[in-house]
């Protein structure tokens, strides 16, 4: 089960003229969005016109028949009579397979109509024909209905697309206010991501690979997992894939001092310290703070570490986990345990690669990639900037507060948490299972930003609108229906090509039907002869 909000009515476009490439493993195919309802007459009519394509090569059938049987006393022209007046192909199935039965018995002549033994060559094909006419007739409704409707993703609306100025945004120098407004700009879709989890974790779990261990206050926790342009929706690069792989562990060795104020960290062998509360504000959930390492030399493989801010905090339950290891909280706690200090900082990894038709590049350099048809919008400036950082990082900031799993047990405004029910392996995995999510729905949520007035839309080109090359990807909504095109043009070409072929042969046909009916008017009375 996979959740996702439908797009307001306003965000995509539909109609059978507009047609765009559906995104599969194999490819694109080409597709139209309808809604729901018109989806329906649309199946209830090429479903009619598919029972059509089988009368008609019935007819066809029949009409090649009679054009070209040979009308010599070789073959009997009674049951050829019978078969042309069957008029559909189950009369023709068991009126063949009642002859062919007689025949094989020994009994080929029944009241005035007489049977040649030696027509069963042709009867038994017939029969066969006849059958595979009349269950595919019948099969016609069901198969149909499946090969049109190919999913429920529909293009967007170009001109609702929107993205940042994330260079402008991302820098430090004005007190990080641009970041912060990066951050709430991007936090109903974190927390999106996390929602997803809570209701269809077994199924992104099938995409992420997660193993991770947990020996007294030491945890390790190695991840990798893959997200395909089918995944993202690119409707030009659907064979697309980003693959990320990365690794944490706790590392006693950053904790600097320890006080009863707070603990001191200092990161990857540096000089630069973090502090975390030892008895963080009433009022506030359990939080983690993220810290990456600007100093690895550029590349894909980043450093970073996540600090936990849960010292301190009070439980009613004991916890033994390394980010919830607890002690007695004393007579004057507001409940039994009380988070320890000295919590322990996991020092993390994470690098990426990107993979297309059997080539791969550094995550840093997907520009370089041969055959990407990305346009220069996602090329160039999305897709560097949201995959730049570890995911983790980027959905943890932004989903703030409730950023571990271990705040959705601390209930407000309290917030004492249930230490016992909470770890530190529940935490990060929810975390990358989230990153998954979040980056499957990089271009999705592009449709869904609220931007503050005024903000730049890099999106739009110098003439002021969004280009139609950004908006080749595809939304995913409950309210549409994406048809494929080849089965909306092949099944009418079939039909028309049927039926032009059977208006050509009728010129054929009436010369044989006058041979048939005279022919078997001869047999008729020859028989009656006989019989006086």
């Amino acid at each position: 089960m996979d959740i996702f909000t439908n797009p307001a009515n306003n965000t995509y476009v539909t109609g059978i003229t507009n047609f765009f490439l559906m995104p599969t493993d194999s490819g694109g195919i080409p597709a139209v969005a309808v809604s729901k309802k018109a989806s329906g007459y649309i199946n209830s009519a090429y479903t009619f016109l598919t029972i059509l394509i089988f009368m008609t090569g019935w007819d066809l059938i029949l009409a090649i028949t009679m054009a070209f049987w040979h009308t010599s006393g070789e073959h009997s022209q009674t049951p050829l009579a019978a078969l042309w007046d069957s008029g559909e192909s189950m009369s023709a199935t068991m009126l063949l397979g009642s002859y062919c039965k007689r025949v094989t018995l020994g009994n080929p002549r029944e009241g005035s109509m007489k049977w040649k033994s030696t027509d069963l060559t042709w009867g038994l094909p017939f029969v066969f024909i006849a059958l595979v006419m009349t269950l595919g007739n019948a099969a016609a409704g069901v198969v149909v209905p499946p090969q049109l409707a190919m999913g429920n993703v529909v293009p967007p609306a170009k001109d609702v697309i929107f993205y940042p100025d994330v260079a402008h945004l991302n820098r430090t120098d004005d007190g990080r206010a641009g970041i912060a407004i990066l951050e709430s700009l991007k936090a109903p879709s974190a927390l999106l991501a996390l929602v997803t989890i809570e209701v269809s974790e077994a199924t992104v779990r099938k995409r992420v690979h997660i193993e991770s261990g947990i020996n007294g206050d030491s945890a390790n926790v190695d991840y990798d997992y893959n997200v395909t342009g089918v995944d993202m929706g690119l409707q030009n690069d659907p064979k697309l894939k980003l693959m990320v792989k990365g690794s944490c562990r706790t590392d006693d060795t950053w904790l600097l001092n320890s006080t009863d104020q707070g603990d001191t960290y200092r990161l990857f062998g540096g000089n630069d310290t973090f502090e975390v509360k030892y008895q963080p504000e009433v009022g506030l959930p359990p939080m983690v703070n993220f810290q990456i390492n600007r100093n690895t030399g550029g590349g894909s493989n980043v450093s970073y570490a996540m600090i936990a801010n849960t010292g301190g905090l009070y439980s009613y339950t004991s916890g033994q986990d390394p980010w919830y290891a607890t002690d007695r909280a004393g007579a004057n706690g507001s409940a039994a345990f009380r988070v320890r200090r000295k919590r322990p900082a996991l020092s993390c990894w994470e690098a990426k690669t990107w993979h297309l038709n059997g080539k791969d590049v550094d995550g840093s350099n997907l520009a370089t990639l041969p055959g990407l048809k990305l346009p220069p919008l996602w090329k160039d400036t999305v897709f560097p900037f949201e995959f730049g950082d570890p995911r983790v990082v980027s959905v943890g900031n932004a989903a703030g507060l409730f950023a571990l799993k271990s705040a959705s047990y601390a209930v407000a405004p309290s917030f004492i948490l249930d230490a016992g029910a909470s770890g530190i392996r529940d935490d990060f995995e929810r975390l990358v299972l989230a990153s998954w999510v979040s980056s499957r729905n990089v271009l999705r949520d592009t449709t869904t930003y609220k931007p503050l007035e005024g903000m730049k839309n890099v999106a739009k080109g110098p003439g002021g609108s969004v280009e139609a090359a950004s908006a080749k990807f595809v939304l995913p909504s409950g309210d549409v229906v994406t048809l494929s095109v080849r089965v909306l043009i092949s099944v009418p070409a079939i039909l028309l090509f049927l039926f032009i072929v059977q208006q050509s042969l009728s010129r054929v046909l009436p010369h044989s039907e006058s041979g048939l009916n005279a022919s078997s008017s001869a047999e008729n009375n020859n028989d009656k002869k006989l019989g006086g």
